[in-house]
């Protein structure tokens, strides 16, 4: 009970005690009034020591993809157009550059290929008047777009076969060299004369020689040794005129040959220049197909595995840039992206710790995937910093779990960054607000 009237005013004028406040003053205080404040002092010392000595990291979160070495690429449509032709199923395997998908055209898929066949055939050949006698084109294409490259095609390649069976060259060159051979006949006729004539000749002038020294003797008249001159120089004559027949046959071929090689070079270049044609018109062509394949049809960029989404059949109308199909390429490890805002990114160093958390498997069950950043970019681009992690165990979490391997996964990663202890924060707020004025 609350003591009441305990010191009362005494007859001249000092205050007495009650008995029960002189009872309270002259006991003595119990332990834990006289060891309080000690208790206290070392509780709180206590609490200052554990606040030095426990120590967490701050942690900073960052949106991060876990993806393969090779990541998967996703087709987009080019065109808002229906889907043609579906050349493969869900989960093939294809090939680099394979024809995947073609959307809506005028032109028919299976002749388009028949003439790309051709013109790389045509592209390639090292003879080509052989190949074009070899090859047939086909009638009756639907081309669509490429309609007009084709005819131009198409003309080239007559235009080419008309000169070579009609041109007025090869009978030209033909007929003079049917005149070389008849004049290398003559050349042979005229040295088999000169040789008769030449022996002729010799013994004309043995002849000569000996009515000389006839006529000296006066064994002949003169009258006789002047007929044997006249005919001396008469087959003298005829050797020179069967020489220069010779001289008229050598510079006849050699005119013949002029001839020959300059219509040989004047059916070679027009040869050429239609040969020119043509493969101007195949690289037309070609360029064309470029655009209309860009436009219509969808390849598979590298080898992988096709992967259906919102597309699956023929007739089915996708919209320019959106995603048709996923192909998935071979594993090859995996890299870890992440990105974070420009708040507190100072404190992200090279080394440091993640954490990453997949929500596709919840970390209370399979535990959490430990990593290391191993690169930061130096600016940011779009308001973040891009940062690049490596796995420490791969797809193996902290609790021994294995996460199937698939080509992308989303992950939510807790950066470590500096490890303080609790009193150094504690210490850094009172400073930081202090230094502020707040």
């Amino acid at each position: 009970m609350p003591l009441k009237n305990t010191i009362s005013p005494s007859a001249n004028g000092q205050y007495l005690r009650s008995d029960e406040v002189i009872e309270i003053i002259g006991k003595m205080p119990s332990w834990m009034m006289r060891r309080g404040i000690t208790l206290i002092g070392l509780i709180f010392l206590s609490i200052l020591i554990a606040a030095w000595f426990f120590k967490y990291p701050d942690t900073i979160v960052s949106k991060m993809v876990i993806s393969s070495g090779n990541p998967p690429i996703k087709l987009v449509a080019r065109s808002s157009l229906p889907i043609q032709h579906i050349f493969v199923s869900n989960n093939d395997q294809v090939i680099t550059d394979q024809p995947l998908c073609v959307l809506s055209n005028p032109a028919i898929y299976d002749d388009i290929r028949k003439m790309m066949l051709l013109t790389t055939r045509l592209d390639t050949t090292f003879d080509l008047n052989a190949t074009l006698q070899k090859i047939k084109l086909p009638a009756g294409m639907q081309l669509g777009d490429l309609q007009p490259a084709y005819t131009d095609l198409c003309l080239s390649i007559q235009d080419y076969l008309f000169y070579i069976t009609h041109n007025a060259y090869k009978a030209t060159i033909g007929s003079l060299e049917k005149s070389v051979t008849f004049n290398g006949r003559l050349q042979k006729e005229l040295s088999n004369k000169e040789k008769t004539l030449q022996e002729q000749l010799n013994l004309q002038h043995h002849r000569f020689a000996a009515d000389s020294s006839l006529v000296t003797d006066r064994i002949i008249s003169p009258l006789e040794f002047e007929e044997s001159k006249r005919k001396m120089l008469d087959q003298q004559m005829n050797t020179g005129n069967n020489r220069s027949s010779m001289l008229q046959t050598d510079l006849q071929e050699i005119g013949y040959q002029k001839d020959i090689a300059q219509l040989t070079l004047q059916k070679q270049n027009e040869e050429n220049s239609l040969q020119r044609k043509i493969k101007d018109a195949v690289r037309r062509f070609n360029g064309q197909y470029a655009q209309w394949e860009q436009s219509y049809v969808i390849k598979s960029p590298t080898n992988g595995k096709i992967s259906f989404f919102k597309y699956w059949k023929e007739n089915q109308v996708v919209t320019a840039g959106e995603g048709i199909m996923m192909v998935t390429p071979p594993m090859l490890g995996y890299v870890v992206h992440g990105s974070v805002g420009v708040d507190n990114t100072g404190k992200i160093k090279v080394g440091q710790r993640v954490i990453m958390k997949l929500p596709t498997y919840p970390f209370e069950e399979y535990g959490v995937l430990n990593g290391k950043i191993v690169a930061r970019s130096m600016v940011a681009m779009d308001g973040n910093f891009s940062l690049e992690i490596e796995l420490e165990n791969g797809l193996i979490t902290n609790t021994g779990k294995v996460i199937p391997q698939q080509p992308e996964l989303d992950a939510m990663g807790d950066i470590l960054t500096e490890n303080k202890s609790i009193l150094a924060r504690l210490f850094e707020k009172i400073v930081g607000k202090l230094s502020t004025g707040r």
